[in-house]
């Protein structure tokens, strides 16, 4: 080999052997790379193809989560109208109550608080008034 590459040297000649030899050796070195380069994608691949796994179970935990708060926004939806109806249901009951108290008021005054009858209807409202307040 030493005096291969000495007369080589000598020549400055470089066979078609030595270099289909050398253009072998690159060849095999760089197929060496590209099966790492290979080998590397795939791996990367796999990671991705795990994390669209993941991703896609993220989305349909949210899709559900967010269904969910639809159907609680359509119930208190609900509720608030059913509070509104039954808030003005029970104004308006309140101001029949304070009518009926003046009335009694004006009663008792004109039987000068001597009807049992009175005093147990105020009774009544009182329990009704703190009812609707």
């Amino acid at each position: 080999m030493q005096i291969k590459k000495q007369q080589i040297k000598q020549n400055k000649k470089i066979t078609i052997d030595r270099i289909a030899l050398m253009i072998g050796k690159g060849f095999s070195g760089m197929d060496k790379r590209f099966a790492q380069v290979d080998k590397r994608f795939a791996q990367i691949d796999e990671r991705f193809d795990r994390m669209e796994m993941k991703l896609d179970s993220l989305e349909r935990r949210i899709f559900a989560i967010e269904n969910i708060l639809t159907e609680h926004g359509r119930d208190i939806r609900a509720m608030k109208n059913i509070l509104a109806e039954h808030g003005s249901i029970l104004a308006e009951h309140g101001k029949d109550l304070l009518e009926i108290k003046s009335e009694l008021q004006a009663l008792k005054k004109s039987d000068n608080g001597n009807s049992d009858k009175i005093f147990e209807l105020e009774q009544r409202v009182g329990i009704l008034e703190a009812k609707t307040v």
